[in-house]
């Protein structure tokens, strides 16, 4: 199965790095899901909700504040103000 390698990074540092099989973050433009081999992207974070399915199938919700999304080559790095597990 195909995967992509997630970073969050908030002000304090960097908060999460894993492999995942989807990512859905809210841009200003809306909802964007990312799925393995996406094009290469970069999009303004707006305040929302956000989901990371996990290697294993599970998936977590959480809340962001703002930031970036940028995506290239399976590598997806979230660079936000705050970023919390809702499960936490």
């Amino acid at each position: 199965m195909a995967l992509i390698h997630l970073t969050i990074v908030t002000p304090e540092g960097k908060f999460y790095e894993d492999d995942a099989q989807r990512v859905v973050v809210r841009t200003t433009g809306g909802d964007v899901a990312i799925l393995p081999n996406h094009i290469d992207y970069a999009a303004a974070l707006a305040d929302g909700d956000a989901r990371v399915t996990q290697q294993d199938g599970t998936v977590r919700h959480a809340t962001v504040s703002g930031g970036l999304l940028h995506v290239a080559s399976n590598d997806v790095q979230v660079i936000t103000n705050r970023f919390s597990w809702k499960d936490e």
